[in-house]
């Protein structure tokens, strides 16, 4: 039964029902958390099937369909849309890589595992390529192989919550549940995808409390989705910044650095958008929620606030200066209509590359942030 992925995006927010059971019949589409991530879905694919039309022989293109398809649950759309580019990018790592996670979805975790090992087998500097592999071989019971993939992860992206997440769900799924629990306490810890992480510290805890025999047993009914959200997870995040210098993604952090009394207020945050585009990705949402949560709170509601797109260097100057001004714009955008923020009160502007935050490496993936600053008092 566990073996059988049931593929129940829908339920991370809600996931890990304690009667949830792994589906032996055909994988069901599965949707989004939020309607934000729906409308964010909807448009991405809009998007990357444009680009796929205009540039057939762009692989981040064709990616990048494939993979926002997957999340939104169009999973048989995915693999369509993979096996049509097969011919032209079906040596590639990164094309392997997100083959072998709709074949997780689809169930076949067998080959997906096979095409996760492909990917990796000639090194890559992508930690969530290791954190899939270890997700695939937990679906196989293989636990000791998916804690060394989950361990390799972990060194090359140091304590990154999501991969602890997924380790301690590892663990108390191979029937070391004290050890899960200490684990997630760790990744709880670091204050990133607490909610998730919550909801499976209290899983194991009520295994353990209610059935110190049958624990095993009890978390294998849930497996399929906790490893679901897991997968989701760690697929969705940005490079590894092993000391990043963004503002964690907490409303409180960020209302504290732009308070009036703050000696410096200005905060750079890492908001993510689809491939050559101004379209905001669904995992830009939580930051961008805190964003607006803060810029609402206290005296800070009387204040105004320039939010400046930054890019790489990567591309020409004009290029990025207009793709720097498109992104501030749709982070307005988003404020705008979640928060219902005066857009009188913000300032968007655009510096394209010329203000990159590390010159040193000028083509680096921590240039390309939202900047906020706060101005003057209304």
């Amino acid at each position: 039964m566990f073996k059988t992925f049931k593929p129940a995006l829908a339920a991370i927010s809600a996931a890990l029902l304690l009667g949830a059971c792994t589906d032996t019949a055909s994988p069901k589409p599965t949707t989004a958390v939020t309607a934000d991530e729906v409308a964010a879905f909807s448009q991405a694919i809009s998007h990357y099937e444009g680009l796929v039309h205009e540039r057939p022989g762009e692989i981040e293109a064709t990616l990048g369909l494939a993979r926002n398809l997957r999340w939104a649950g169009h999973i048989n759309d995915a693999a369509n849309v993979l096996a049509a580019h097969e011919i032209t990018f079906g040596t590639q790592p990164r094309f392997l890589a997100e083959l072998g996670k709709v074949r997780l979805i689809q169930g076949k975790a067998l080959q997906g595992v096979a095409l996760l090992e492909r990917a990796t087998a000639g090194g890559t500097n992508d930690w969530r390529l290791y954190s899939a592999l270890g997700i695939g071989n937990d679906y196989l019971e293989r636990y000791t192989k998916a804690e060394t993939a989950y361990k390799k992860a972990l060194e090359m992206c140091p304590d990154d919550s999501a991969v602890m997440n997924n380790l301690g769900v590892s663990q108390g799924l191979s029937g070391r549940v004290d050890r899960a629990i200490f684990t997630l306490q760790d990744a709880l810890s670091y204050g990133q995808h607490t909610d998730k992480i919550g909801k499976n510290l209290k899983l194991f805890q009520n295994a353990r409390d209610l059935c110190a025999n049958c624990s095993t047993d009890y978390l294998k009914l849930s497996g399929g989705v906790i490893l679901a959200a897991g997968l989701m997870g760690t697929d969705r995040e940005g490079p590894c910044t092993q000391e990043p210098k963004y503002t964690q993604p907490a409303a409180p952090v960020m209302a504290e650095k732009l308070a009036p009394e703050a000696v410096a207020p200005s905060i750079n945050i890492k908001v993510f958008f689809e491939f050559d585009s101004a379209i905001l990705k669904p995992e830009a949402l939580e930051v961008l929620d805190s964003l607006g949560e803060a810029l609402t709170y206290g005296d800070l509601n009387n204040y105004r606030f320039q939010i400046a797109g930054h890019t790489d260097a990567v591309g020409s100057d004009d290029y990025n200066q207009k793709l720097s001004e498109q992104r501030a714009k749709a982070v307005l955008d988003h404020l705008v209509i979640k928060f219902g923020i005066d857009a009188s009160r913000i300032d968007p502007v655009g510096f394209g590359e010329s203000q990159l935050l590390d010159p040193a490496d000028p083509k680096g993936d921590i240039n390309r942030r939202v900047q906020v600053t706060r101005l003057q008092r209304l």
